[in-house]
């Protein structure tokens, strides 16, 4: 009924397995709990067994938001998952107990534009640019957003939303977005390689993502890259961030100005620094997941954030990953773009919602 906008009695017998008096006792209760309700009858027809019913989707709902070294984005959705209202605003920079009363007001004016009522809202979900500690929630490697290094919001999260609210790691949930509804729908082995202003990286191995003892399994940025002949060379985030392109173009000869988007185009019309700096970085990162390959198989690597989505950068990583490794491995663009994290927010939230009220997953 999550996924079908209508439903009969003897279908849904059928579908699950059950009694048809099974069935009408279990959509009684859903009716007594405000959950399911009766859309009609098929072709006119009396008895009770042509009623259709479908789900009351606006009785419950999810918060999510994606906090961002510059930006949050939140959104509310209903019990199907579709989206009721969307905003996105500034990041408050000026601590945690701020950024914490940002989120709450966030939540009060995204059940204001969609005109749906606080006690609807059932679970929030946070994701942060950090390490989330699997049993605590404390965070860690939280450099991108000051006040976040060592807290711990959960309790101080769900007072300011009013409700309980999981946080997660920003590319933990961008890789939830892509195996729920984007490029990798439906895969059990999966990482998700996150690149722009930094890069990180989340993996899932047989249905279940991978967190470490405290939460920092996927930290690639951290990771120390070199080759023999050039030892002590800086971490791969320093490498292949922004920051670390834009030194390379200049070390190769090009303008100190040009901005990421700049060497891009560059590159397009022909210039040479350009190129140097993004082949350099290209195998670089290809190198990292050559490792991810090596340590845990998935069998697809999804590519996102400003610089990874990129066709042109996404062609360059495939030629060295695909020249090296022996197994055949999908190496996609992310579907969802800037709006992973949203949306895997919205899934994590909407997956314990669900099992919650119905104590099993659709």
């Amino acid at each position: 009924m999550m996924t079908d906008e209508l439903q009969q009695r003897p279908a849904l017998a059928q579908k699950i397995g059950l009694s048809r008096m099974a069935v009408s006792e279990l959509l009684a209760g859903l009716e007594t709990r405000g959950l399911v309700q009766v859309a009609g009858a098929i072709g006119g027809a009396p008895g009770r067994s042509q009623l259709s019913y479908t789900i009351k989707a606006d009785a419950a709902m999810t918060v999510g938001f994606d906090v961002g070294g510059t930006k949050v984005a939140g959104a509310l959705s209903d019990l199907r998952g579709h989206i009721l209202a969307e905003l996105t605003e500034p990041t408050v920079l000026t601590g945690a107990e701020n950024l914490v009363a940002q989120l709450g007001r966030m939540t009060a004016t995204l059940c204001d534009m969609a005109g749906a009522p606080r006690f609807r809202l059932r679970v929030g979900a946070v994701g942060v640019p950090a390490a989330v500690h699997p049993e605590t929630a404390d965070l860690s490697l939280a450099g991108n957003v000051p006040g976040l290094e060592g807290a711990n919001l959960r309790g101080a999260l769900a007072a300011a939303m009013g409700v309980d609210v999981l946080i997660d790691n920003d590319v933990n949930l961008a890789l939830l977005a892509e195996v729920g509804q984007g490029s990798a729908r439906g895969r059990q082995n999966v990482a998700f390689v996150a690149l722009g202003t930094g890069i990180g990286a989340a993996l899932m191995i047989n249905g279940r993502l991978l967190r470490g003892a405290h939460g920092g399994a996927g930290e690639i940025g951290y990771m120390p890259l070199w080759r023999i002949d050039a030892p002590g060379v800086p971490s791969l985030e320093e490498q292949v961030g922004e920051a670390g392109i834009r030194r390379a173009y200049v070390a190769a000869g090009g303008d100190a100005a040009h901005t990421v988007r700049d060497i891009f185009a560059a590159a397009e019309a022909g210039d040479g620094a350009a190129a140097v700096a993004l082949d350099a970085a290209g195998e670089t990162v290809s190198r990292a997941i050559l490792a991810l390959l090596a340590l845990v198989d998935p069998d697809m690597i999804v590519l996102g954030g400003s610089i990874g989505a990129r066709p042109e950068f996404i062609a360059r990583v495939e030629n060295k990953v695909s020249g090296t490794w022996e197994r055949r491995v999908g190496l996609v663009r992310s579907q969802s773009g800037g709006r992973a994290g949203l949306l895997g927010a919205l899934e994590l939230a909407r997956r314990h919602m669900l099992d919650e009220m119905f104590g099993a997953l659709p």
